[in-house]
């Protein structure tokens, strides 16, 4: 129902601005859109969890444990929270507050990483958002500053760099976003900590992790529109030029 609605709503939107009618349906065209939500679009995805919470341990030691829903696969990564302080570390909750995952970066020597093993709901071709927090504290081993480096699948990206605090300053969290395009139906996500210079160590932290369709994390301030409601408003602002250069042609 929703689909065919949104598709004859699109086709009669068209059709006005070919025939130079009133913009006010362009104007609402964005709304409807947001009305719809392009439903048929969204992916039901396997990945969990994306706020790195569960852990009922200890979060002011190097714990080495990973929330529920991820698995160590190198070195020992560890829950923190906004109040693990041992050894100098400074760190404060992310905008979503709770449990984070902390890593070390230590290249070549030493590699700390968690990923979800064979995701699945993916559609070949489709372009998924990763979205995230990161932040960088220092203790009494850091030494240098870092990044996460994300591989999805076949593809890898790195997050913006963040450079070493001072002790006991607190540099705050960050939003990143990337987008990913699925290779198969089934794929593995990996975070992965890492440092700025070979041989120095960084202590990083990742939360608010988000995987899914563009512009769909309603927890980043940055988030992109989806590709069907940009493409919509691209549309009203186009036939809204044109509209405006018949009037003055007359």
């Amino acid at each position: 129902m929703y689909r065919f609605g949104g598709w004859f709503y699109r086709q009669h939107l068209i059709g006005d601005i070919a025939m130079g009618k009133t913009t006010g349906k362009l104007i609402k065209a964005a709304a409807f859109a947001a009305v719809l939500g392009f439903a048929g679009q969204a992916s039901a995805l396997t990945f969990a969890n994306g706020g790195f919470e569960g852990y009922l341990g200890n979060t002011n030691i190097h714990n080495s444990e990973v929330p529920p829903g991820w698995t160590t696969t190198s070195g020992t990564p560890d829950t923190f929270d906004g109040n693990t302080n041992f050894a100098s570390y400074t760190w404060a909750p992310s905008s979503t507050g709770g449990q984070f995952l902390h890593g070390i970066g230590w290249q070549p020597t030493w590699t700390e990483s968690a990923l979800q093993i064979g995701l699945t709901g993916l559609v070949v071709g489709q372009v998924y958002e990763i979205s995230f927090e990161q932040s960088i504290s220092r203790s009494i081993w850091s030494e240098a500053g870092g990044f996460w480096r994300v591989v999805f699948g076949t593809e890898s990206h790195d997050s913006a760099h963040m450079n070493i605090p001072d002790f006991g300053v607190f540099q705050g969290w960050t939003w990143q976003t990337m987008m990913f395009t699925a290779t198969s139906t089934v794929q593995t996500l990996e975070v992965i900590a890492w440092s700025d210079t070979d041989g120095l160590r960084t202590d990083i932290g990742i939360d608010s992790f988000y995987l899914g369709d563009p512009g769909g994390n309603p927890n980043n301030p940055n988030r992109v529109p989806e590709p069907a409601s940009a493409a919509l408003v691209g549309l009203a602002i186009t036939g809204m030029a044109a509209l405006r250069r018949r009037r003055n042609a007359a």
